[in-house]
């Protein structure tokens, strides 16, 4: 056996940690590392760049006006790095299968592994739901007579093939999707910067006229300061449906190459590219529209394509014809590449929760690829939701899935958050020093319980505009949208404790540094065989991805 083939080996052996996993199982039902440094970094930021900032900003700027969106996204870009330092700590040092669905069954309860892994595969379905819905739009621009039934199987098909197929094929295929969605909001950004200066086709210095008139921020449900606060709480719950990428550092960990290197880079990074990307992207949006502008809130109301954009309607207020078309295949590509992550994730949760044996035990077979085919058969039949749109629209269904997903990666995130404080408190409790950790997350405890606050908070205050509204007609659509996360994760939390009997794990009892000798064994052998770049242009690429 050849020295390659001796590393995948040992990759896939250590692919294989998982709680309740036995040598005849792992046999069958074990993922393969194949996920490289490069993959993690575009996949953390690149899987969440899409629907959310290109389609989902434009209800954000409509809800809260300009400088409500800056606040929040900037606020929950802080609360997305605290989250990320938790995670990454974790991550590092157990790089397994279903990552902190396995750690909220280790140091937490079994039966809270169960209800977060339940609770992120059905989050990353109402995102992959939300992401084919906007692409139903965003192909009818260009074929406006076509039914929406045709797209959504266009995207059902896609997503199997990236996915039915080895893992390496998905990171491949992720990398350049990522990699022409960062093109594009940096291009974007720049456009922007240019066009506020004069640089357009009209030569109209528009700076920060918008900011002005109608003003800085919108009133919602009601008039009044009390209205603007309204505004700026809402669009949190935008941009919960739009930032992410912790989720899929943790979810990659078990199949990515020396995870104790890959992982650490991409955490560190983390802070630095929400604010590029995204705290400079819903600035940017808030420069070229204003809030109250007639087309931007005609297009949210009837579509999910370009015309729900602010980017392209931005463009168009300007006099620049012909980009909206190229906007509009990027961004099909955008929306593809992030449905195709959140398949992939769900897959891979499921995956987990059959190796643990909290999901039918099928579910955890694998191919000779290391793929979970019947996973990813479940995940897409459930995508198949996304056919409501032939008859309750697409605008409409998109903002269903908008609120289904938000609230659930709000739970995921305070589980992240949580199962980092347990596992704080098992090492208090038995005397070990975080020291001997492979990685440390900045500014924990504190950035862990910072993110665990805010994150319960926004998924209890997530449907007030239901209660705001009260002298209407109680809305039960918008209820059970804001609610039915916390009242799934509940139902499956306390179904599984009262069924199986599960207890809270004490920190004395909680099983720390278990199973670690051969992902040790695995970054040993990477530091003795590894050979850095030596070419400017390698050390260049190394430094960036």
């Amino acid at each position: 056996m050849d020295g390659e083939n001796k590393v995948l080996k040992a990759e896939m052996d250590i692919a294989t940690l998982s709680l309740g996993s036995t040598e005849s199982r792992t046999a069958k039902m074990q993922t393969t590392r194949g996920l490289k440094s490069r993959h993690i970094q575009l996949i953390s930021i690149g899987g969440v760049i899409g629907t959310g900032l290109f389609i989902g900003s434009g209800r954000a700027l409509v809800m809260g006006g300009p400088l409500s969106c800056f606040l929040a996204y900037t606020i929950f870009c802080v609360i997305v790095w605290c989250v990320a330092q938790a995670a990454g700590e974790l991550a590092t040092l157990h790089p397994v299968n279903g990552s902190f669905i396995h750690w909220c069954h280790r140091f937490v309860d079994p039966a809270a592994g169960v209800a977060c892994g339940w609770n992120y595969a059905y989050a990353c379905i109402a995102f992959g739901c939300a992401d084919i819905v906007a692409v139903i739009g965003l192909w009818q621009y260009w074929f406006p007579d076509t039914s929406e039934a045709i797209w959504v199987s266009f995207c059902l098909v896609v997503f199997f093939i990236l996915n039915a197929f080895a893992v390496r094929l998905y990171g491949e295929a992720e990398f350049y999707f990522a990699s022409g969605k960062v093109i594009l909001i940096i291009g974007f950004i720049i456009f922007t910067f240019i066009a506020m200066l004069g640089g357009n086709p009209h030569h109209d210095r528009i700076g920060f006229r918008f900011w002005k008139d109608p003003g800085p921020m919108a009133e919602y449900l009601v008039p009044g300061a009390i209205g603007r606060f309204l505004g700026f709480w809402g669009v949190f719950r935008v941009a919960a449906f739009s930032i992410g990428g912790p989720e899929f550092v943790a979810m990659c960990s078990a199949e990515a190459i020396n995870p104790r290197k890959s992982i650490p880079k991409a955490i560190r990074r983390v802070f630095w590219r929400l604010a590029a990307f995204y705290i400079l992207g819903i600035l940017c949006v808030g420069i070229l529209m204003a809030y109250n502008d007639p087309d931007l809130i005609y297009g949210i109301e009837h579509g999910t394509g370009v015309g729900a954009s602010p980017f392209v309607i931005g463009m168009r207020h300007l006099g620049i014809r012909g980009l909206p078309h190229v906007i509009n295949a990027v961004i099909i590509t955008s929306a593809t590449s992030c449905g195709n992550s959140f398949v992939f994730i769900a897959t891979r949760s499921i995956h987990a929760l059959a190796v643990q044996g909290q999901a039918p035990r099928f579910f955890g077979y694998t191919t000779k690829h290391g793929v979970p085919l019947f996973s990813l058969l479940f995940v897409l039949g459930v995508c198949s939701l996304s056919y409501m749109t032939v008859n309750s629209g697409a605008a409409t269904v998109f903002g269903w899935f908008i609120d289904l997903a938000s609230v659930a990666a709000l739970i995921n995130f305070s589980w992240m958050c949580f199962a980092w404080i347990r596992f704080d408190a098992g090492m208090k409790a038995q005397g070990i020093s975080r020291d001997v950790l492979p990685f440390k997350g900045l500014l924990l405890p504190y950035s862990a319980w910072f993110g665990l606050a805010w994150c319960v908070l926004l998924t209890v205050t997530n449907g007030f505009a239901v209660f705001v509204k009260l002298h209407d007609r109680f809305n039960t659509q918008e209820f059970l949208t804001a609610y039915f996360g916390i009242m799934l994760s509940l139902i499956i939390y306390f179904g599984w404790k009262i069924v199986k009997r599960s207890s809270f794990v004490k920190p004395l009892e909680m099983d720390l540094l278990g199973g670690l000798e051969e992902i040790d064994a695995d970054e040993r052998w990477w530091k003795e065989n590894y050979n850095p770049p030596t070419t400017l242009w390698g050390k260049f690429v190394e430094w960036l991805l």
